[in-house]
């Protein structure tokens, strides 16, 4: 009997660690990551916590024990966590007259086989991204070539999407069918990251779309090397990885932080209603999605079905890439696309003003 009690014992302490992690992942969006950045490193992790909390269930009722009633719980009591990962929405086929459809994509520039690989040429960008029934793109990694643009030159002659907004040598575009009354771009000091916003004209009314590409961690470069080469844990050179790996999570998060105060600003100070679109390589259990989702509707979690996996590099199990809409938007629709060429896929929602 003893012998028998001691996995049990075992496997109770295990859950309850288990437990106390997953707690401390749903307090991360609440502390800013340049008071206390290992919380937000605890949030990251959220999806496998919460795989393992689900196991946890499942072996519990196969032992015919009531332990599973603890992390049962403990979902329970992050059920809004649970649905920024898991849609369980059903959307439908045909939206009324007035909907918009928005897409957000990071097209990693368009290159083929990751950036080391050229650019898809004009003649294959045909079938390459659906353009079919888009009212709005927004675009993260755009890519700038030293002549003529000839992916906008394709979207605007393929699609009613002739109002663009895009700075050669920046990365950010905006794509619409709806006609721009103003428009802003801000870059972060590396070119790359940033935000724009474009008032446009819908209906009769203005609306102010954001497009936002927060600080990238990197993090994914050195994973990547490291599983290519193999994790030996006695081999110092993994160990001098992991911690710049970790270094440069910190580096980068405090980073998102700061931009993701500055565009909430922006979103405030907004005199329209707002639809906010764009990769903040942040996961919902994150101070960066907690800040610029404050007032807002994230598309997957009103309407999103299945699992919200937006990314496709080596990191698995991450949604960072989103659309939102504030209070005056009913949203109708969400799905998440599919790409042959980028490490994201496009993310699709479909909102109507109401209000």
């Amino acid at each position: 009997m003893r012998a028998k009690s001691k996995p049990y014992r075992l496997l109770r302490w295990i859950n309850i660690l288990l437990i106390l992690t997953t707690l401390l992942a749903y307090l991360a969006p609440y502390v800013s990551p340049a008071t206390f950045w290992p919380l937000s490193f605890v949030g990251l992790l959220y999806p496998w916590l919460l795989l393992g909390n689900l196991l946890c269930i499942i072996g519990w009722l196969a032992m015919k024990k009531l332990y599973f009633l603890f992390s049962l719980g403990c979902i329970l009591m992050g059920w809004g966590h649970f649905q920024s990962y898991v849609g369980l929405h059903f959307t439908p086929r045909d939206y009324p007259e007035g909907s918009i459809r928005a897409m957000t994509f990071n097209s990693f520039g368009f290159h083929h086989g990751g950036k080391s690989g050229a650019r898809l040429s004009a003649e294959e960008l045909p079938g390459s991204f659906p353009l079919e029934g888009m009212d709005i793109i927004c675009f993260q990694e755009f890519p700038s070539p030293r002549h003529d643009n000839y992916f906008i030159d394709y979207i605007k002659a393929n699609s009613p999407l002739k109002n663009v907004i895009f700075q050669k040598g920046g990365s950010l575009a905006i794509l619409s069918r709806y006609p721009i009354k103003a428009h802003d771009t801000h870059y972060f000091p590396n070119r790359v990251n940033g935000y724009q916003y474009a008032d446009l004209q819908i209906e009769g009314r203005t609306v102010r779309l954001f497009n936002v590409h927060l600080q990238s961690n990197s993090v994914a470069n050195i994973a990547e090397e490291v599983a290519e080469e193999g994790a030996n844990l006695q081999d110092k050179k993994t160990w001098l990885r992991i911690r710049g790996m970790m270094g440069r999570y910190k580096r980068t998060a405090i980073l998102r932080a700061e931009q993701a105060d500055e565009i909430a600003q922006k979103i405030k100070e907004s005199p329209h209603p707002v639809l906010l679109c764009g990769d903040f390589n942040e996961i919902p259990q994150s101070y960066a999605y907690h800040t610029l989702s404050n007032g807002l509707q994230d598309a997957f979690k009103a309407r999103g079905r299945g699992l919200g996996i937006t990314y496709n590099g080596r990191i698995p199990a991450l949604r960072i890439d989103y659309v939102m809409a504030g209070p005056e938007f009913e949203v109708l629709g969400h799905r998440i696309g599919r790409a042959r060429f980028s490490d994201h896929y496009p993310v699709y929602g479909v909102v109507r003003l109401v209000k």
